[in-house]
């Protein structure tokens, strides 16, 4: 309930309310009082409508009580709701995402942003950003404001119908192989395999399945089915730090079909009796992600493959580049891959669709002439 009263020359309304919350240390549910207030109104009127306003959203399940800092809340909902399933490179960006919100909005409440304060931060992160690191941010912020709707602090999410927008300087197109490099790469590596090193077995397995190193150096012989020629792809293996997770996302959480010769290659690994599938008969871990790129470096360097910023997940980009090329759907591609949605595969790969586009087009005009 709202109460009015005047202090001094304005008027001021506080809003209370009884509420039962649990208490760890009594081990019980006590009943709390809880109260808002807000001075400074010029008029009674002023002061009642305010308190009309703060009862109709008390009404409508809105806690007009708590009104967090919107970077702490952003902070303490993805540290609670998002960091136990990342990988730690994710859980940097979030933090990274934090010190921008925090530097632009400073102590602003999250009830006192507007859609039209939003979306003037959207379009000051824009100015040195790319495109697909706005979405991110915007995306992140999007996700948060709907746990903040659920919790009861806001009917409204300011972040709908935002624009979103890029710096084309700050674009960095995928690098990938052209067929012509992925043959001589594959070729390269095939022709003085080593079980006992299985760095190349990796390079290859990238090719073959456009599954990313974690993915592909968490697998076990239980993960791989010879006969109908799949492996199952369930976790995410960082040799750095000998730590096992769950994949990126749930969705990338799948089944990858393989050809028969690569399958045979992941055979000649069986010699080294471990557990993992590329594990190195010393250890019985998988090479480190810096001891790969430094092969995958040395290979390229080796066959005159001359590419900048070029590593091994950019081989992931290069199994894409290579299927569109073979006009495999990108529907398909996007399940192999293990997106979400095929609207991330889009965004990620838009540069490479636009390079097909010409090929597509003639290839449009020539179904059509056929009517």
């Amino acid at each position: 309930m709202a109460s009015i009263k005047k202090r001094g020359k304005t008027w001021y309304v506080r809003f209370s309310k009884r509420i039962n919350q649990w208490d760890p240390k009594k081990q019980a549910t006590v009943s709390v009082l809880k109260q808002k207030s807000k001075g400074g109104f010029k008029t009674k009127a002023e002061a009642q409508a305010y308190g009309v306003k703060m009862e109709a959203a008390d009404l409508n399940g809105v806690d007009v009580i708590q009104d967090p800092v919107f970077s702490e809340y952003y902070q303490d909902w993805y540290e609670n709701f998002k960091f136990p399933s990342l990988s730690p490179s994710t859980q940097n960006r979030y933090k990274i995402n934090h010190k921008f919100i925090q530097n632009y909005f400073n102590d602003t409440k999250i009830k006192s942003i507007t859609r039209k304060q939003y979306q003037d931060f959207i379009n000051n992160f824009a100015k040195d950003h790319a495109l697909i690191t706005v979405r991110k941010l915007n995306t992140s912020i999007r996700a948060c404001i709907s746990y903040a709707i659920d919790d009861g602090l806001l009917n409204r999410n300011f972040t709908n119908h935002i624009s979103i927008s890029g710096n084309e300087d700050q674009e960095r197109p995928v690098k990938y192989l052209n067929l012509k490099e992925i043959k001589t790469l594959v070729k390269s590596c095939k022709q003085d395999l080593k079980p006992e090193h299985t760095t190349k077995y990796l390079i290859l397995a990238a090719i073959y399945t456009g599954a990313r190193l974690g993915e592909l150096s968490a697998l076990q012989w239980s993960d791989i089915d010879f006969k109908h020629k799949t492996i199952s792809i369930t976790k995410s293996w960082n040799q750095d730090r000998r730590d096992m997770r769950k994949p990126k996302t749930k969705s990338s959480n799948r089944v990858i079909s393989v050809n028969s010769s690569f399958l045979e290659l992941l055979k000649s690994l069986k010699v080294n009796h471990t557990e993992f599938v590329f594990g190195v008969p010393d250890s019985g871990f998988p090479p480190t992600s810096n001891g790969v790129n430094k092969v995958l470096k040395s290979e390229l360097a080796k066959n005159n493959i001359q590419k900048t910023n070029f590593h091994f997940h950019s081989l992931r980009h290069s199994h894409v580049a290579y299927l569109l090329s073979e006009g495999v759907n990108i529907y398909a591609i996007s399940k192999r891959l293990g997106h979400s949605n095929i609207g991330i595969t889009l965004q990620t790969y838009a540069y490479l669709l636009d390079e097909f586009k010409n090929e597509q087009n003639n290839l449009i005009l020539k179904s059509l002439s056929k009517l």
